[in-house]
């Protein structure tokens, strides 16, 4: 048994250092996940700590059939479409966390940018964040899933529980969408 396996099945009997340390591998990137899904700290701090107290109220009932992993990006993933549900709207997404947006680089020598390849940067940045913004929750999740963090195919689908072609598709889908919103903006 791993050792994330052995954490599940101690905080399961109610072990709540377990739960603490299964909590601290996670609330980073549930976190992240909802702030790239809301679009804001506030709402992504009050959206995963509703997703870990609903892990904690769930805990006994998860069989294993996945990795807690899935398991708790599914939490994740309800828990904002339920909020996008009830008329949330989001603003922009964050594609370059923990890097200060504010700061230039104006040290010429060093070989860091010109100021104004910067400027073009944060805006292609700026524009790529209102486009996936205004995707549609499924679109947008699926990009967040396997563009930004990295997830297979497989995992989106367990995550989802949807088939894997359908995740495919929303994957296609969801880049074309974003690739016409692009371009719009572009023109």
């Amino acid at each position: 048994m791993g050792d994330e396996a052995l954490l599940v099945e101690k905080a399961k009997k109610g072990d709540m250092v377990a739960f603490e340390e299964l909590v601290s591998l996670y609330a980073k990137k549930i976190y992240n996940y909802c702030y790239r899904m809301t679009n804001n700290k506030e709402d992504a701090e009050d959206l995963a700590q509703e997703v870990f107290i609903k892990v904690y109220k769930n805990l006994k009932s998860f069989k294993g059939n996945s990795k807690i992993s899935t398991w708790i990006y599914r939490i994740a993933y309800n828990t904002c479409i339920d909020k996008y549900k009830k008329g949330s709207k989001v603003d922009t997404v964050s594609l370059n966390p923990g890097k200060d947006e504010d700061a230039v680089g104006i040290e010429l020598v060093s070989g860091d940018p010109l100021p104004e390849e910067e400027v073009i940067k944060k805006e292609r940045y700026r524009k790529l964040q209102a486009c996936i913004a205004a995707l549609k929750p499924e679109y947008k999740t699926v990009i967040i899933l396997r563009d930004i963090q990295n997830y297979s195919y497989e995992e989106i689908a367990e995550i989802l529980q949807v088939p894997l072609g359908t995740v495919k598709s929303h994957i296609s889908r969801a880049r074309a969408a974003l690739s016409d919103a692009l371009r719009e903006m572009l023109e």
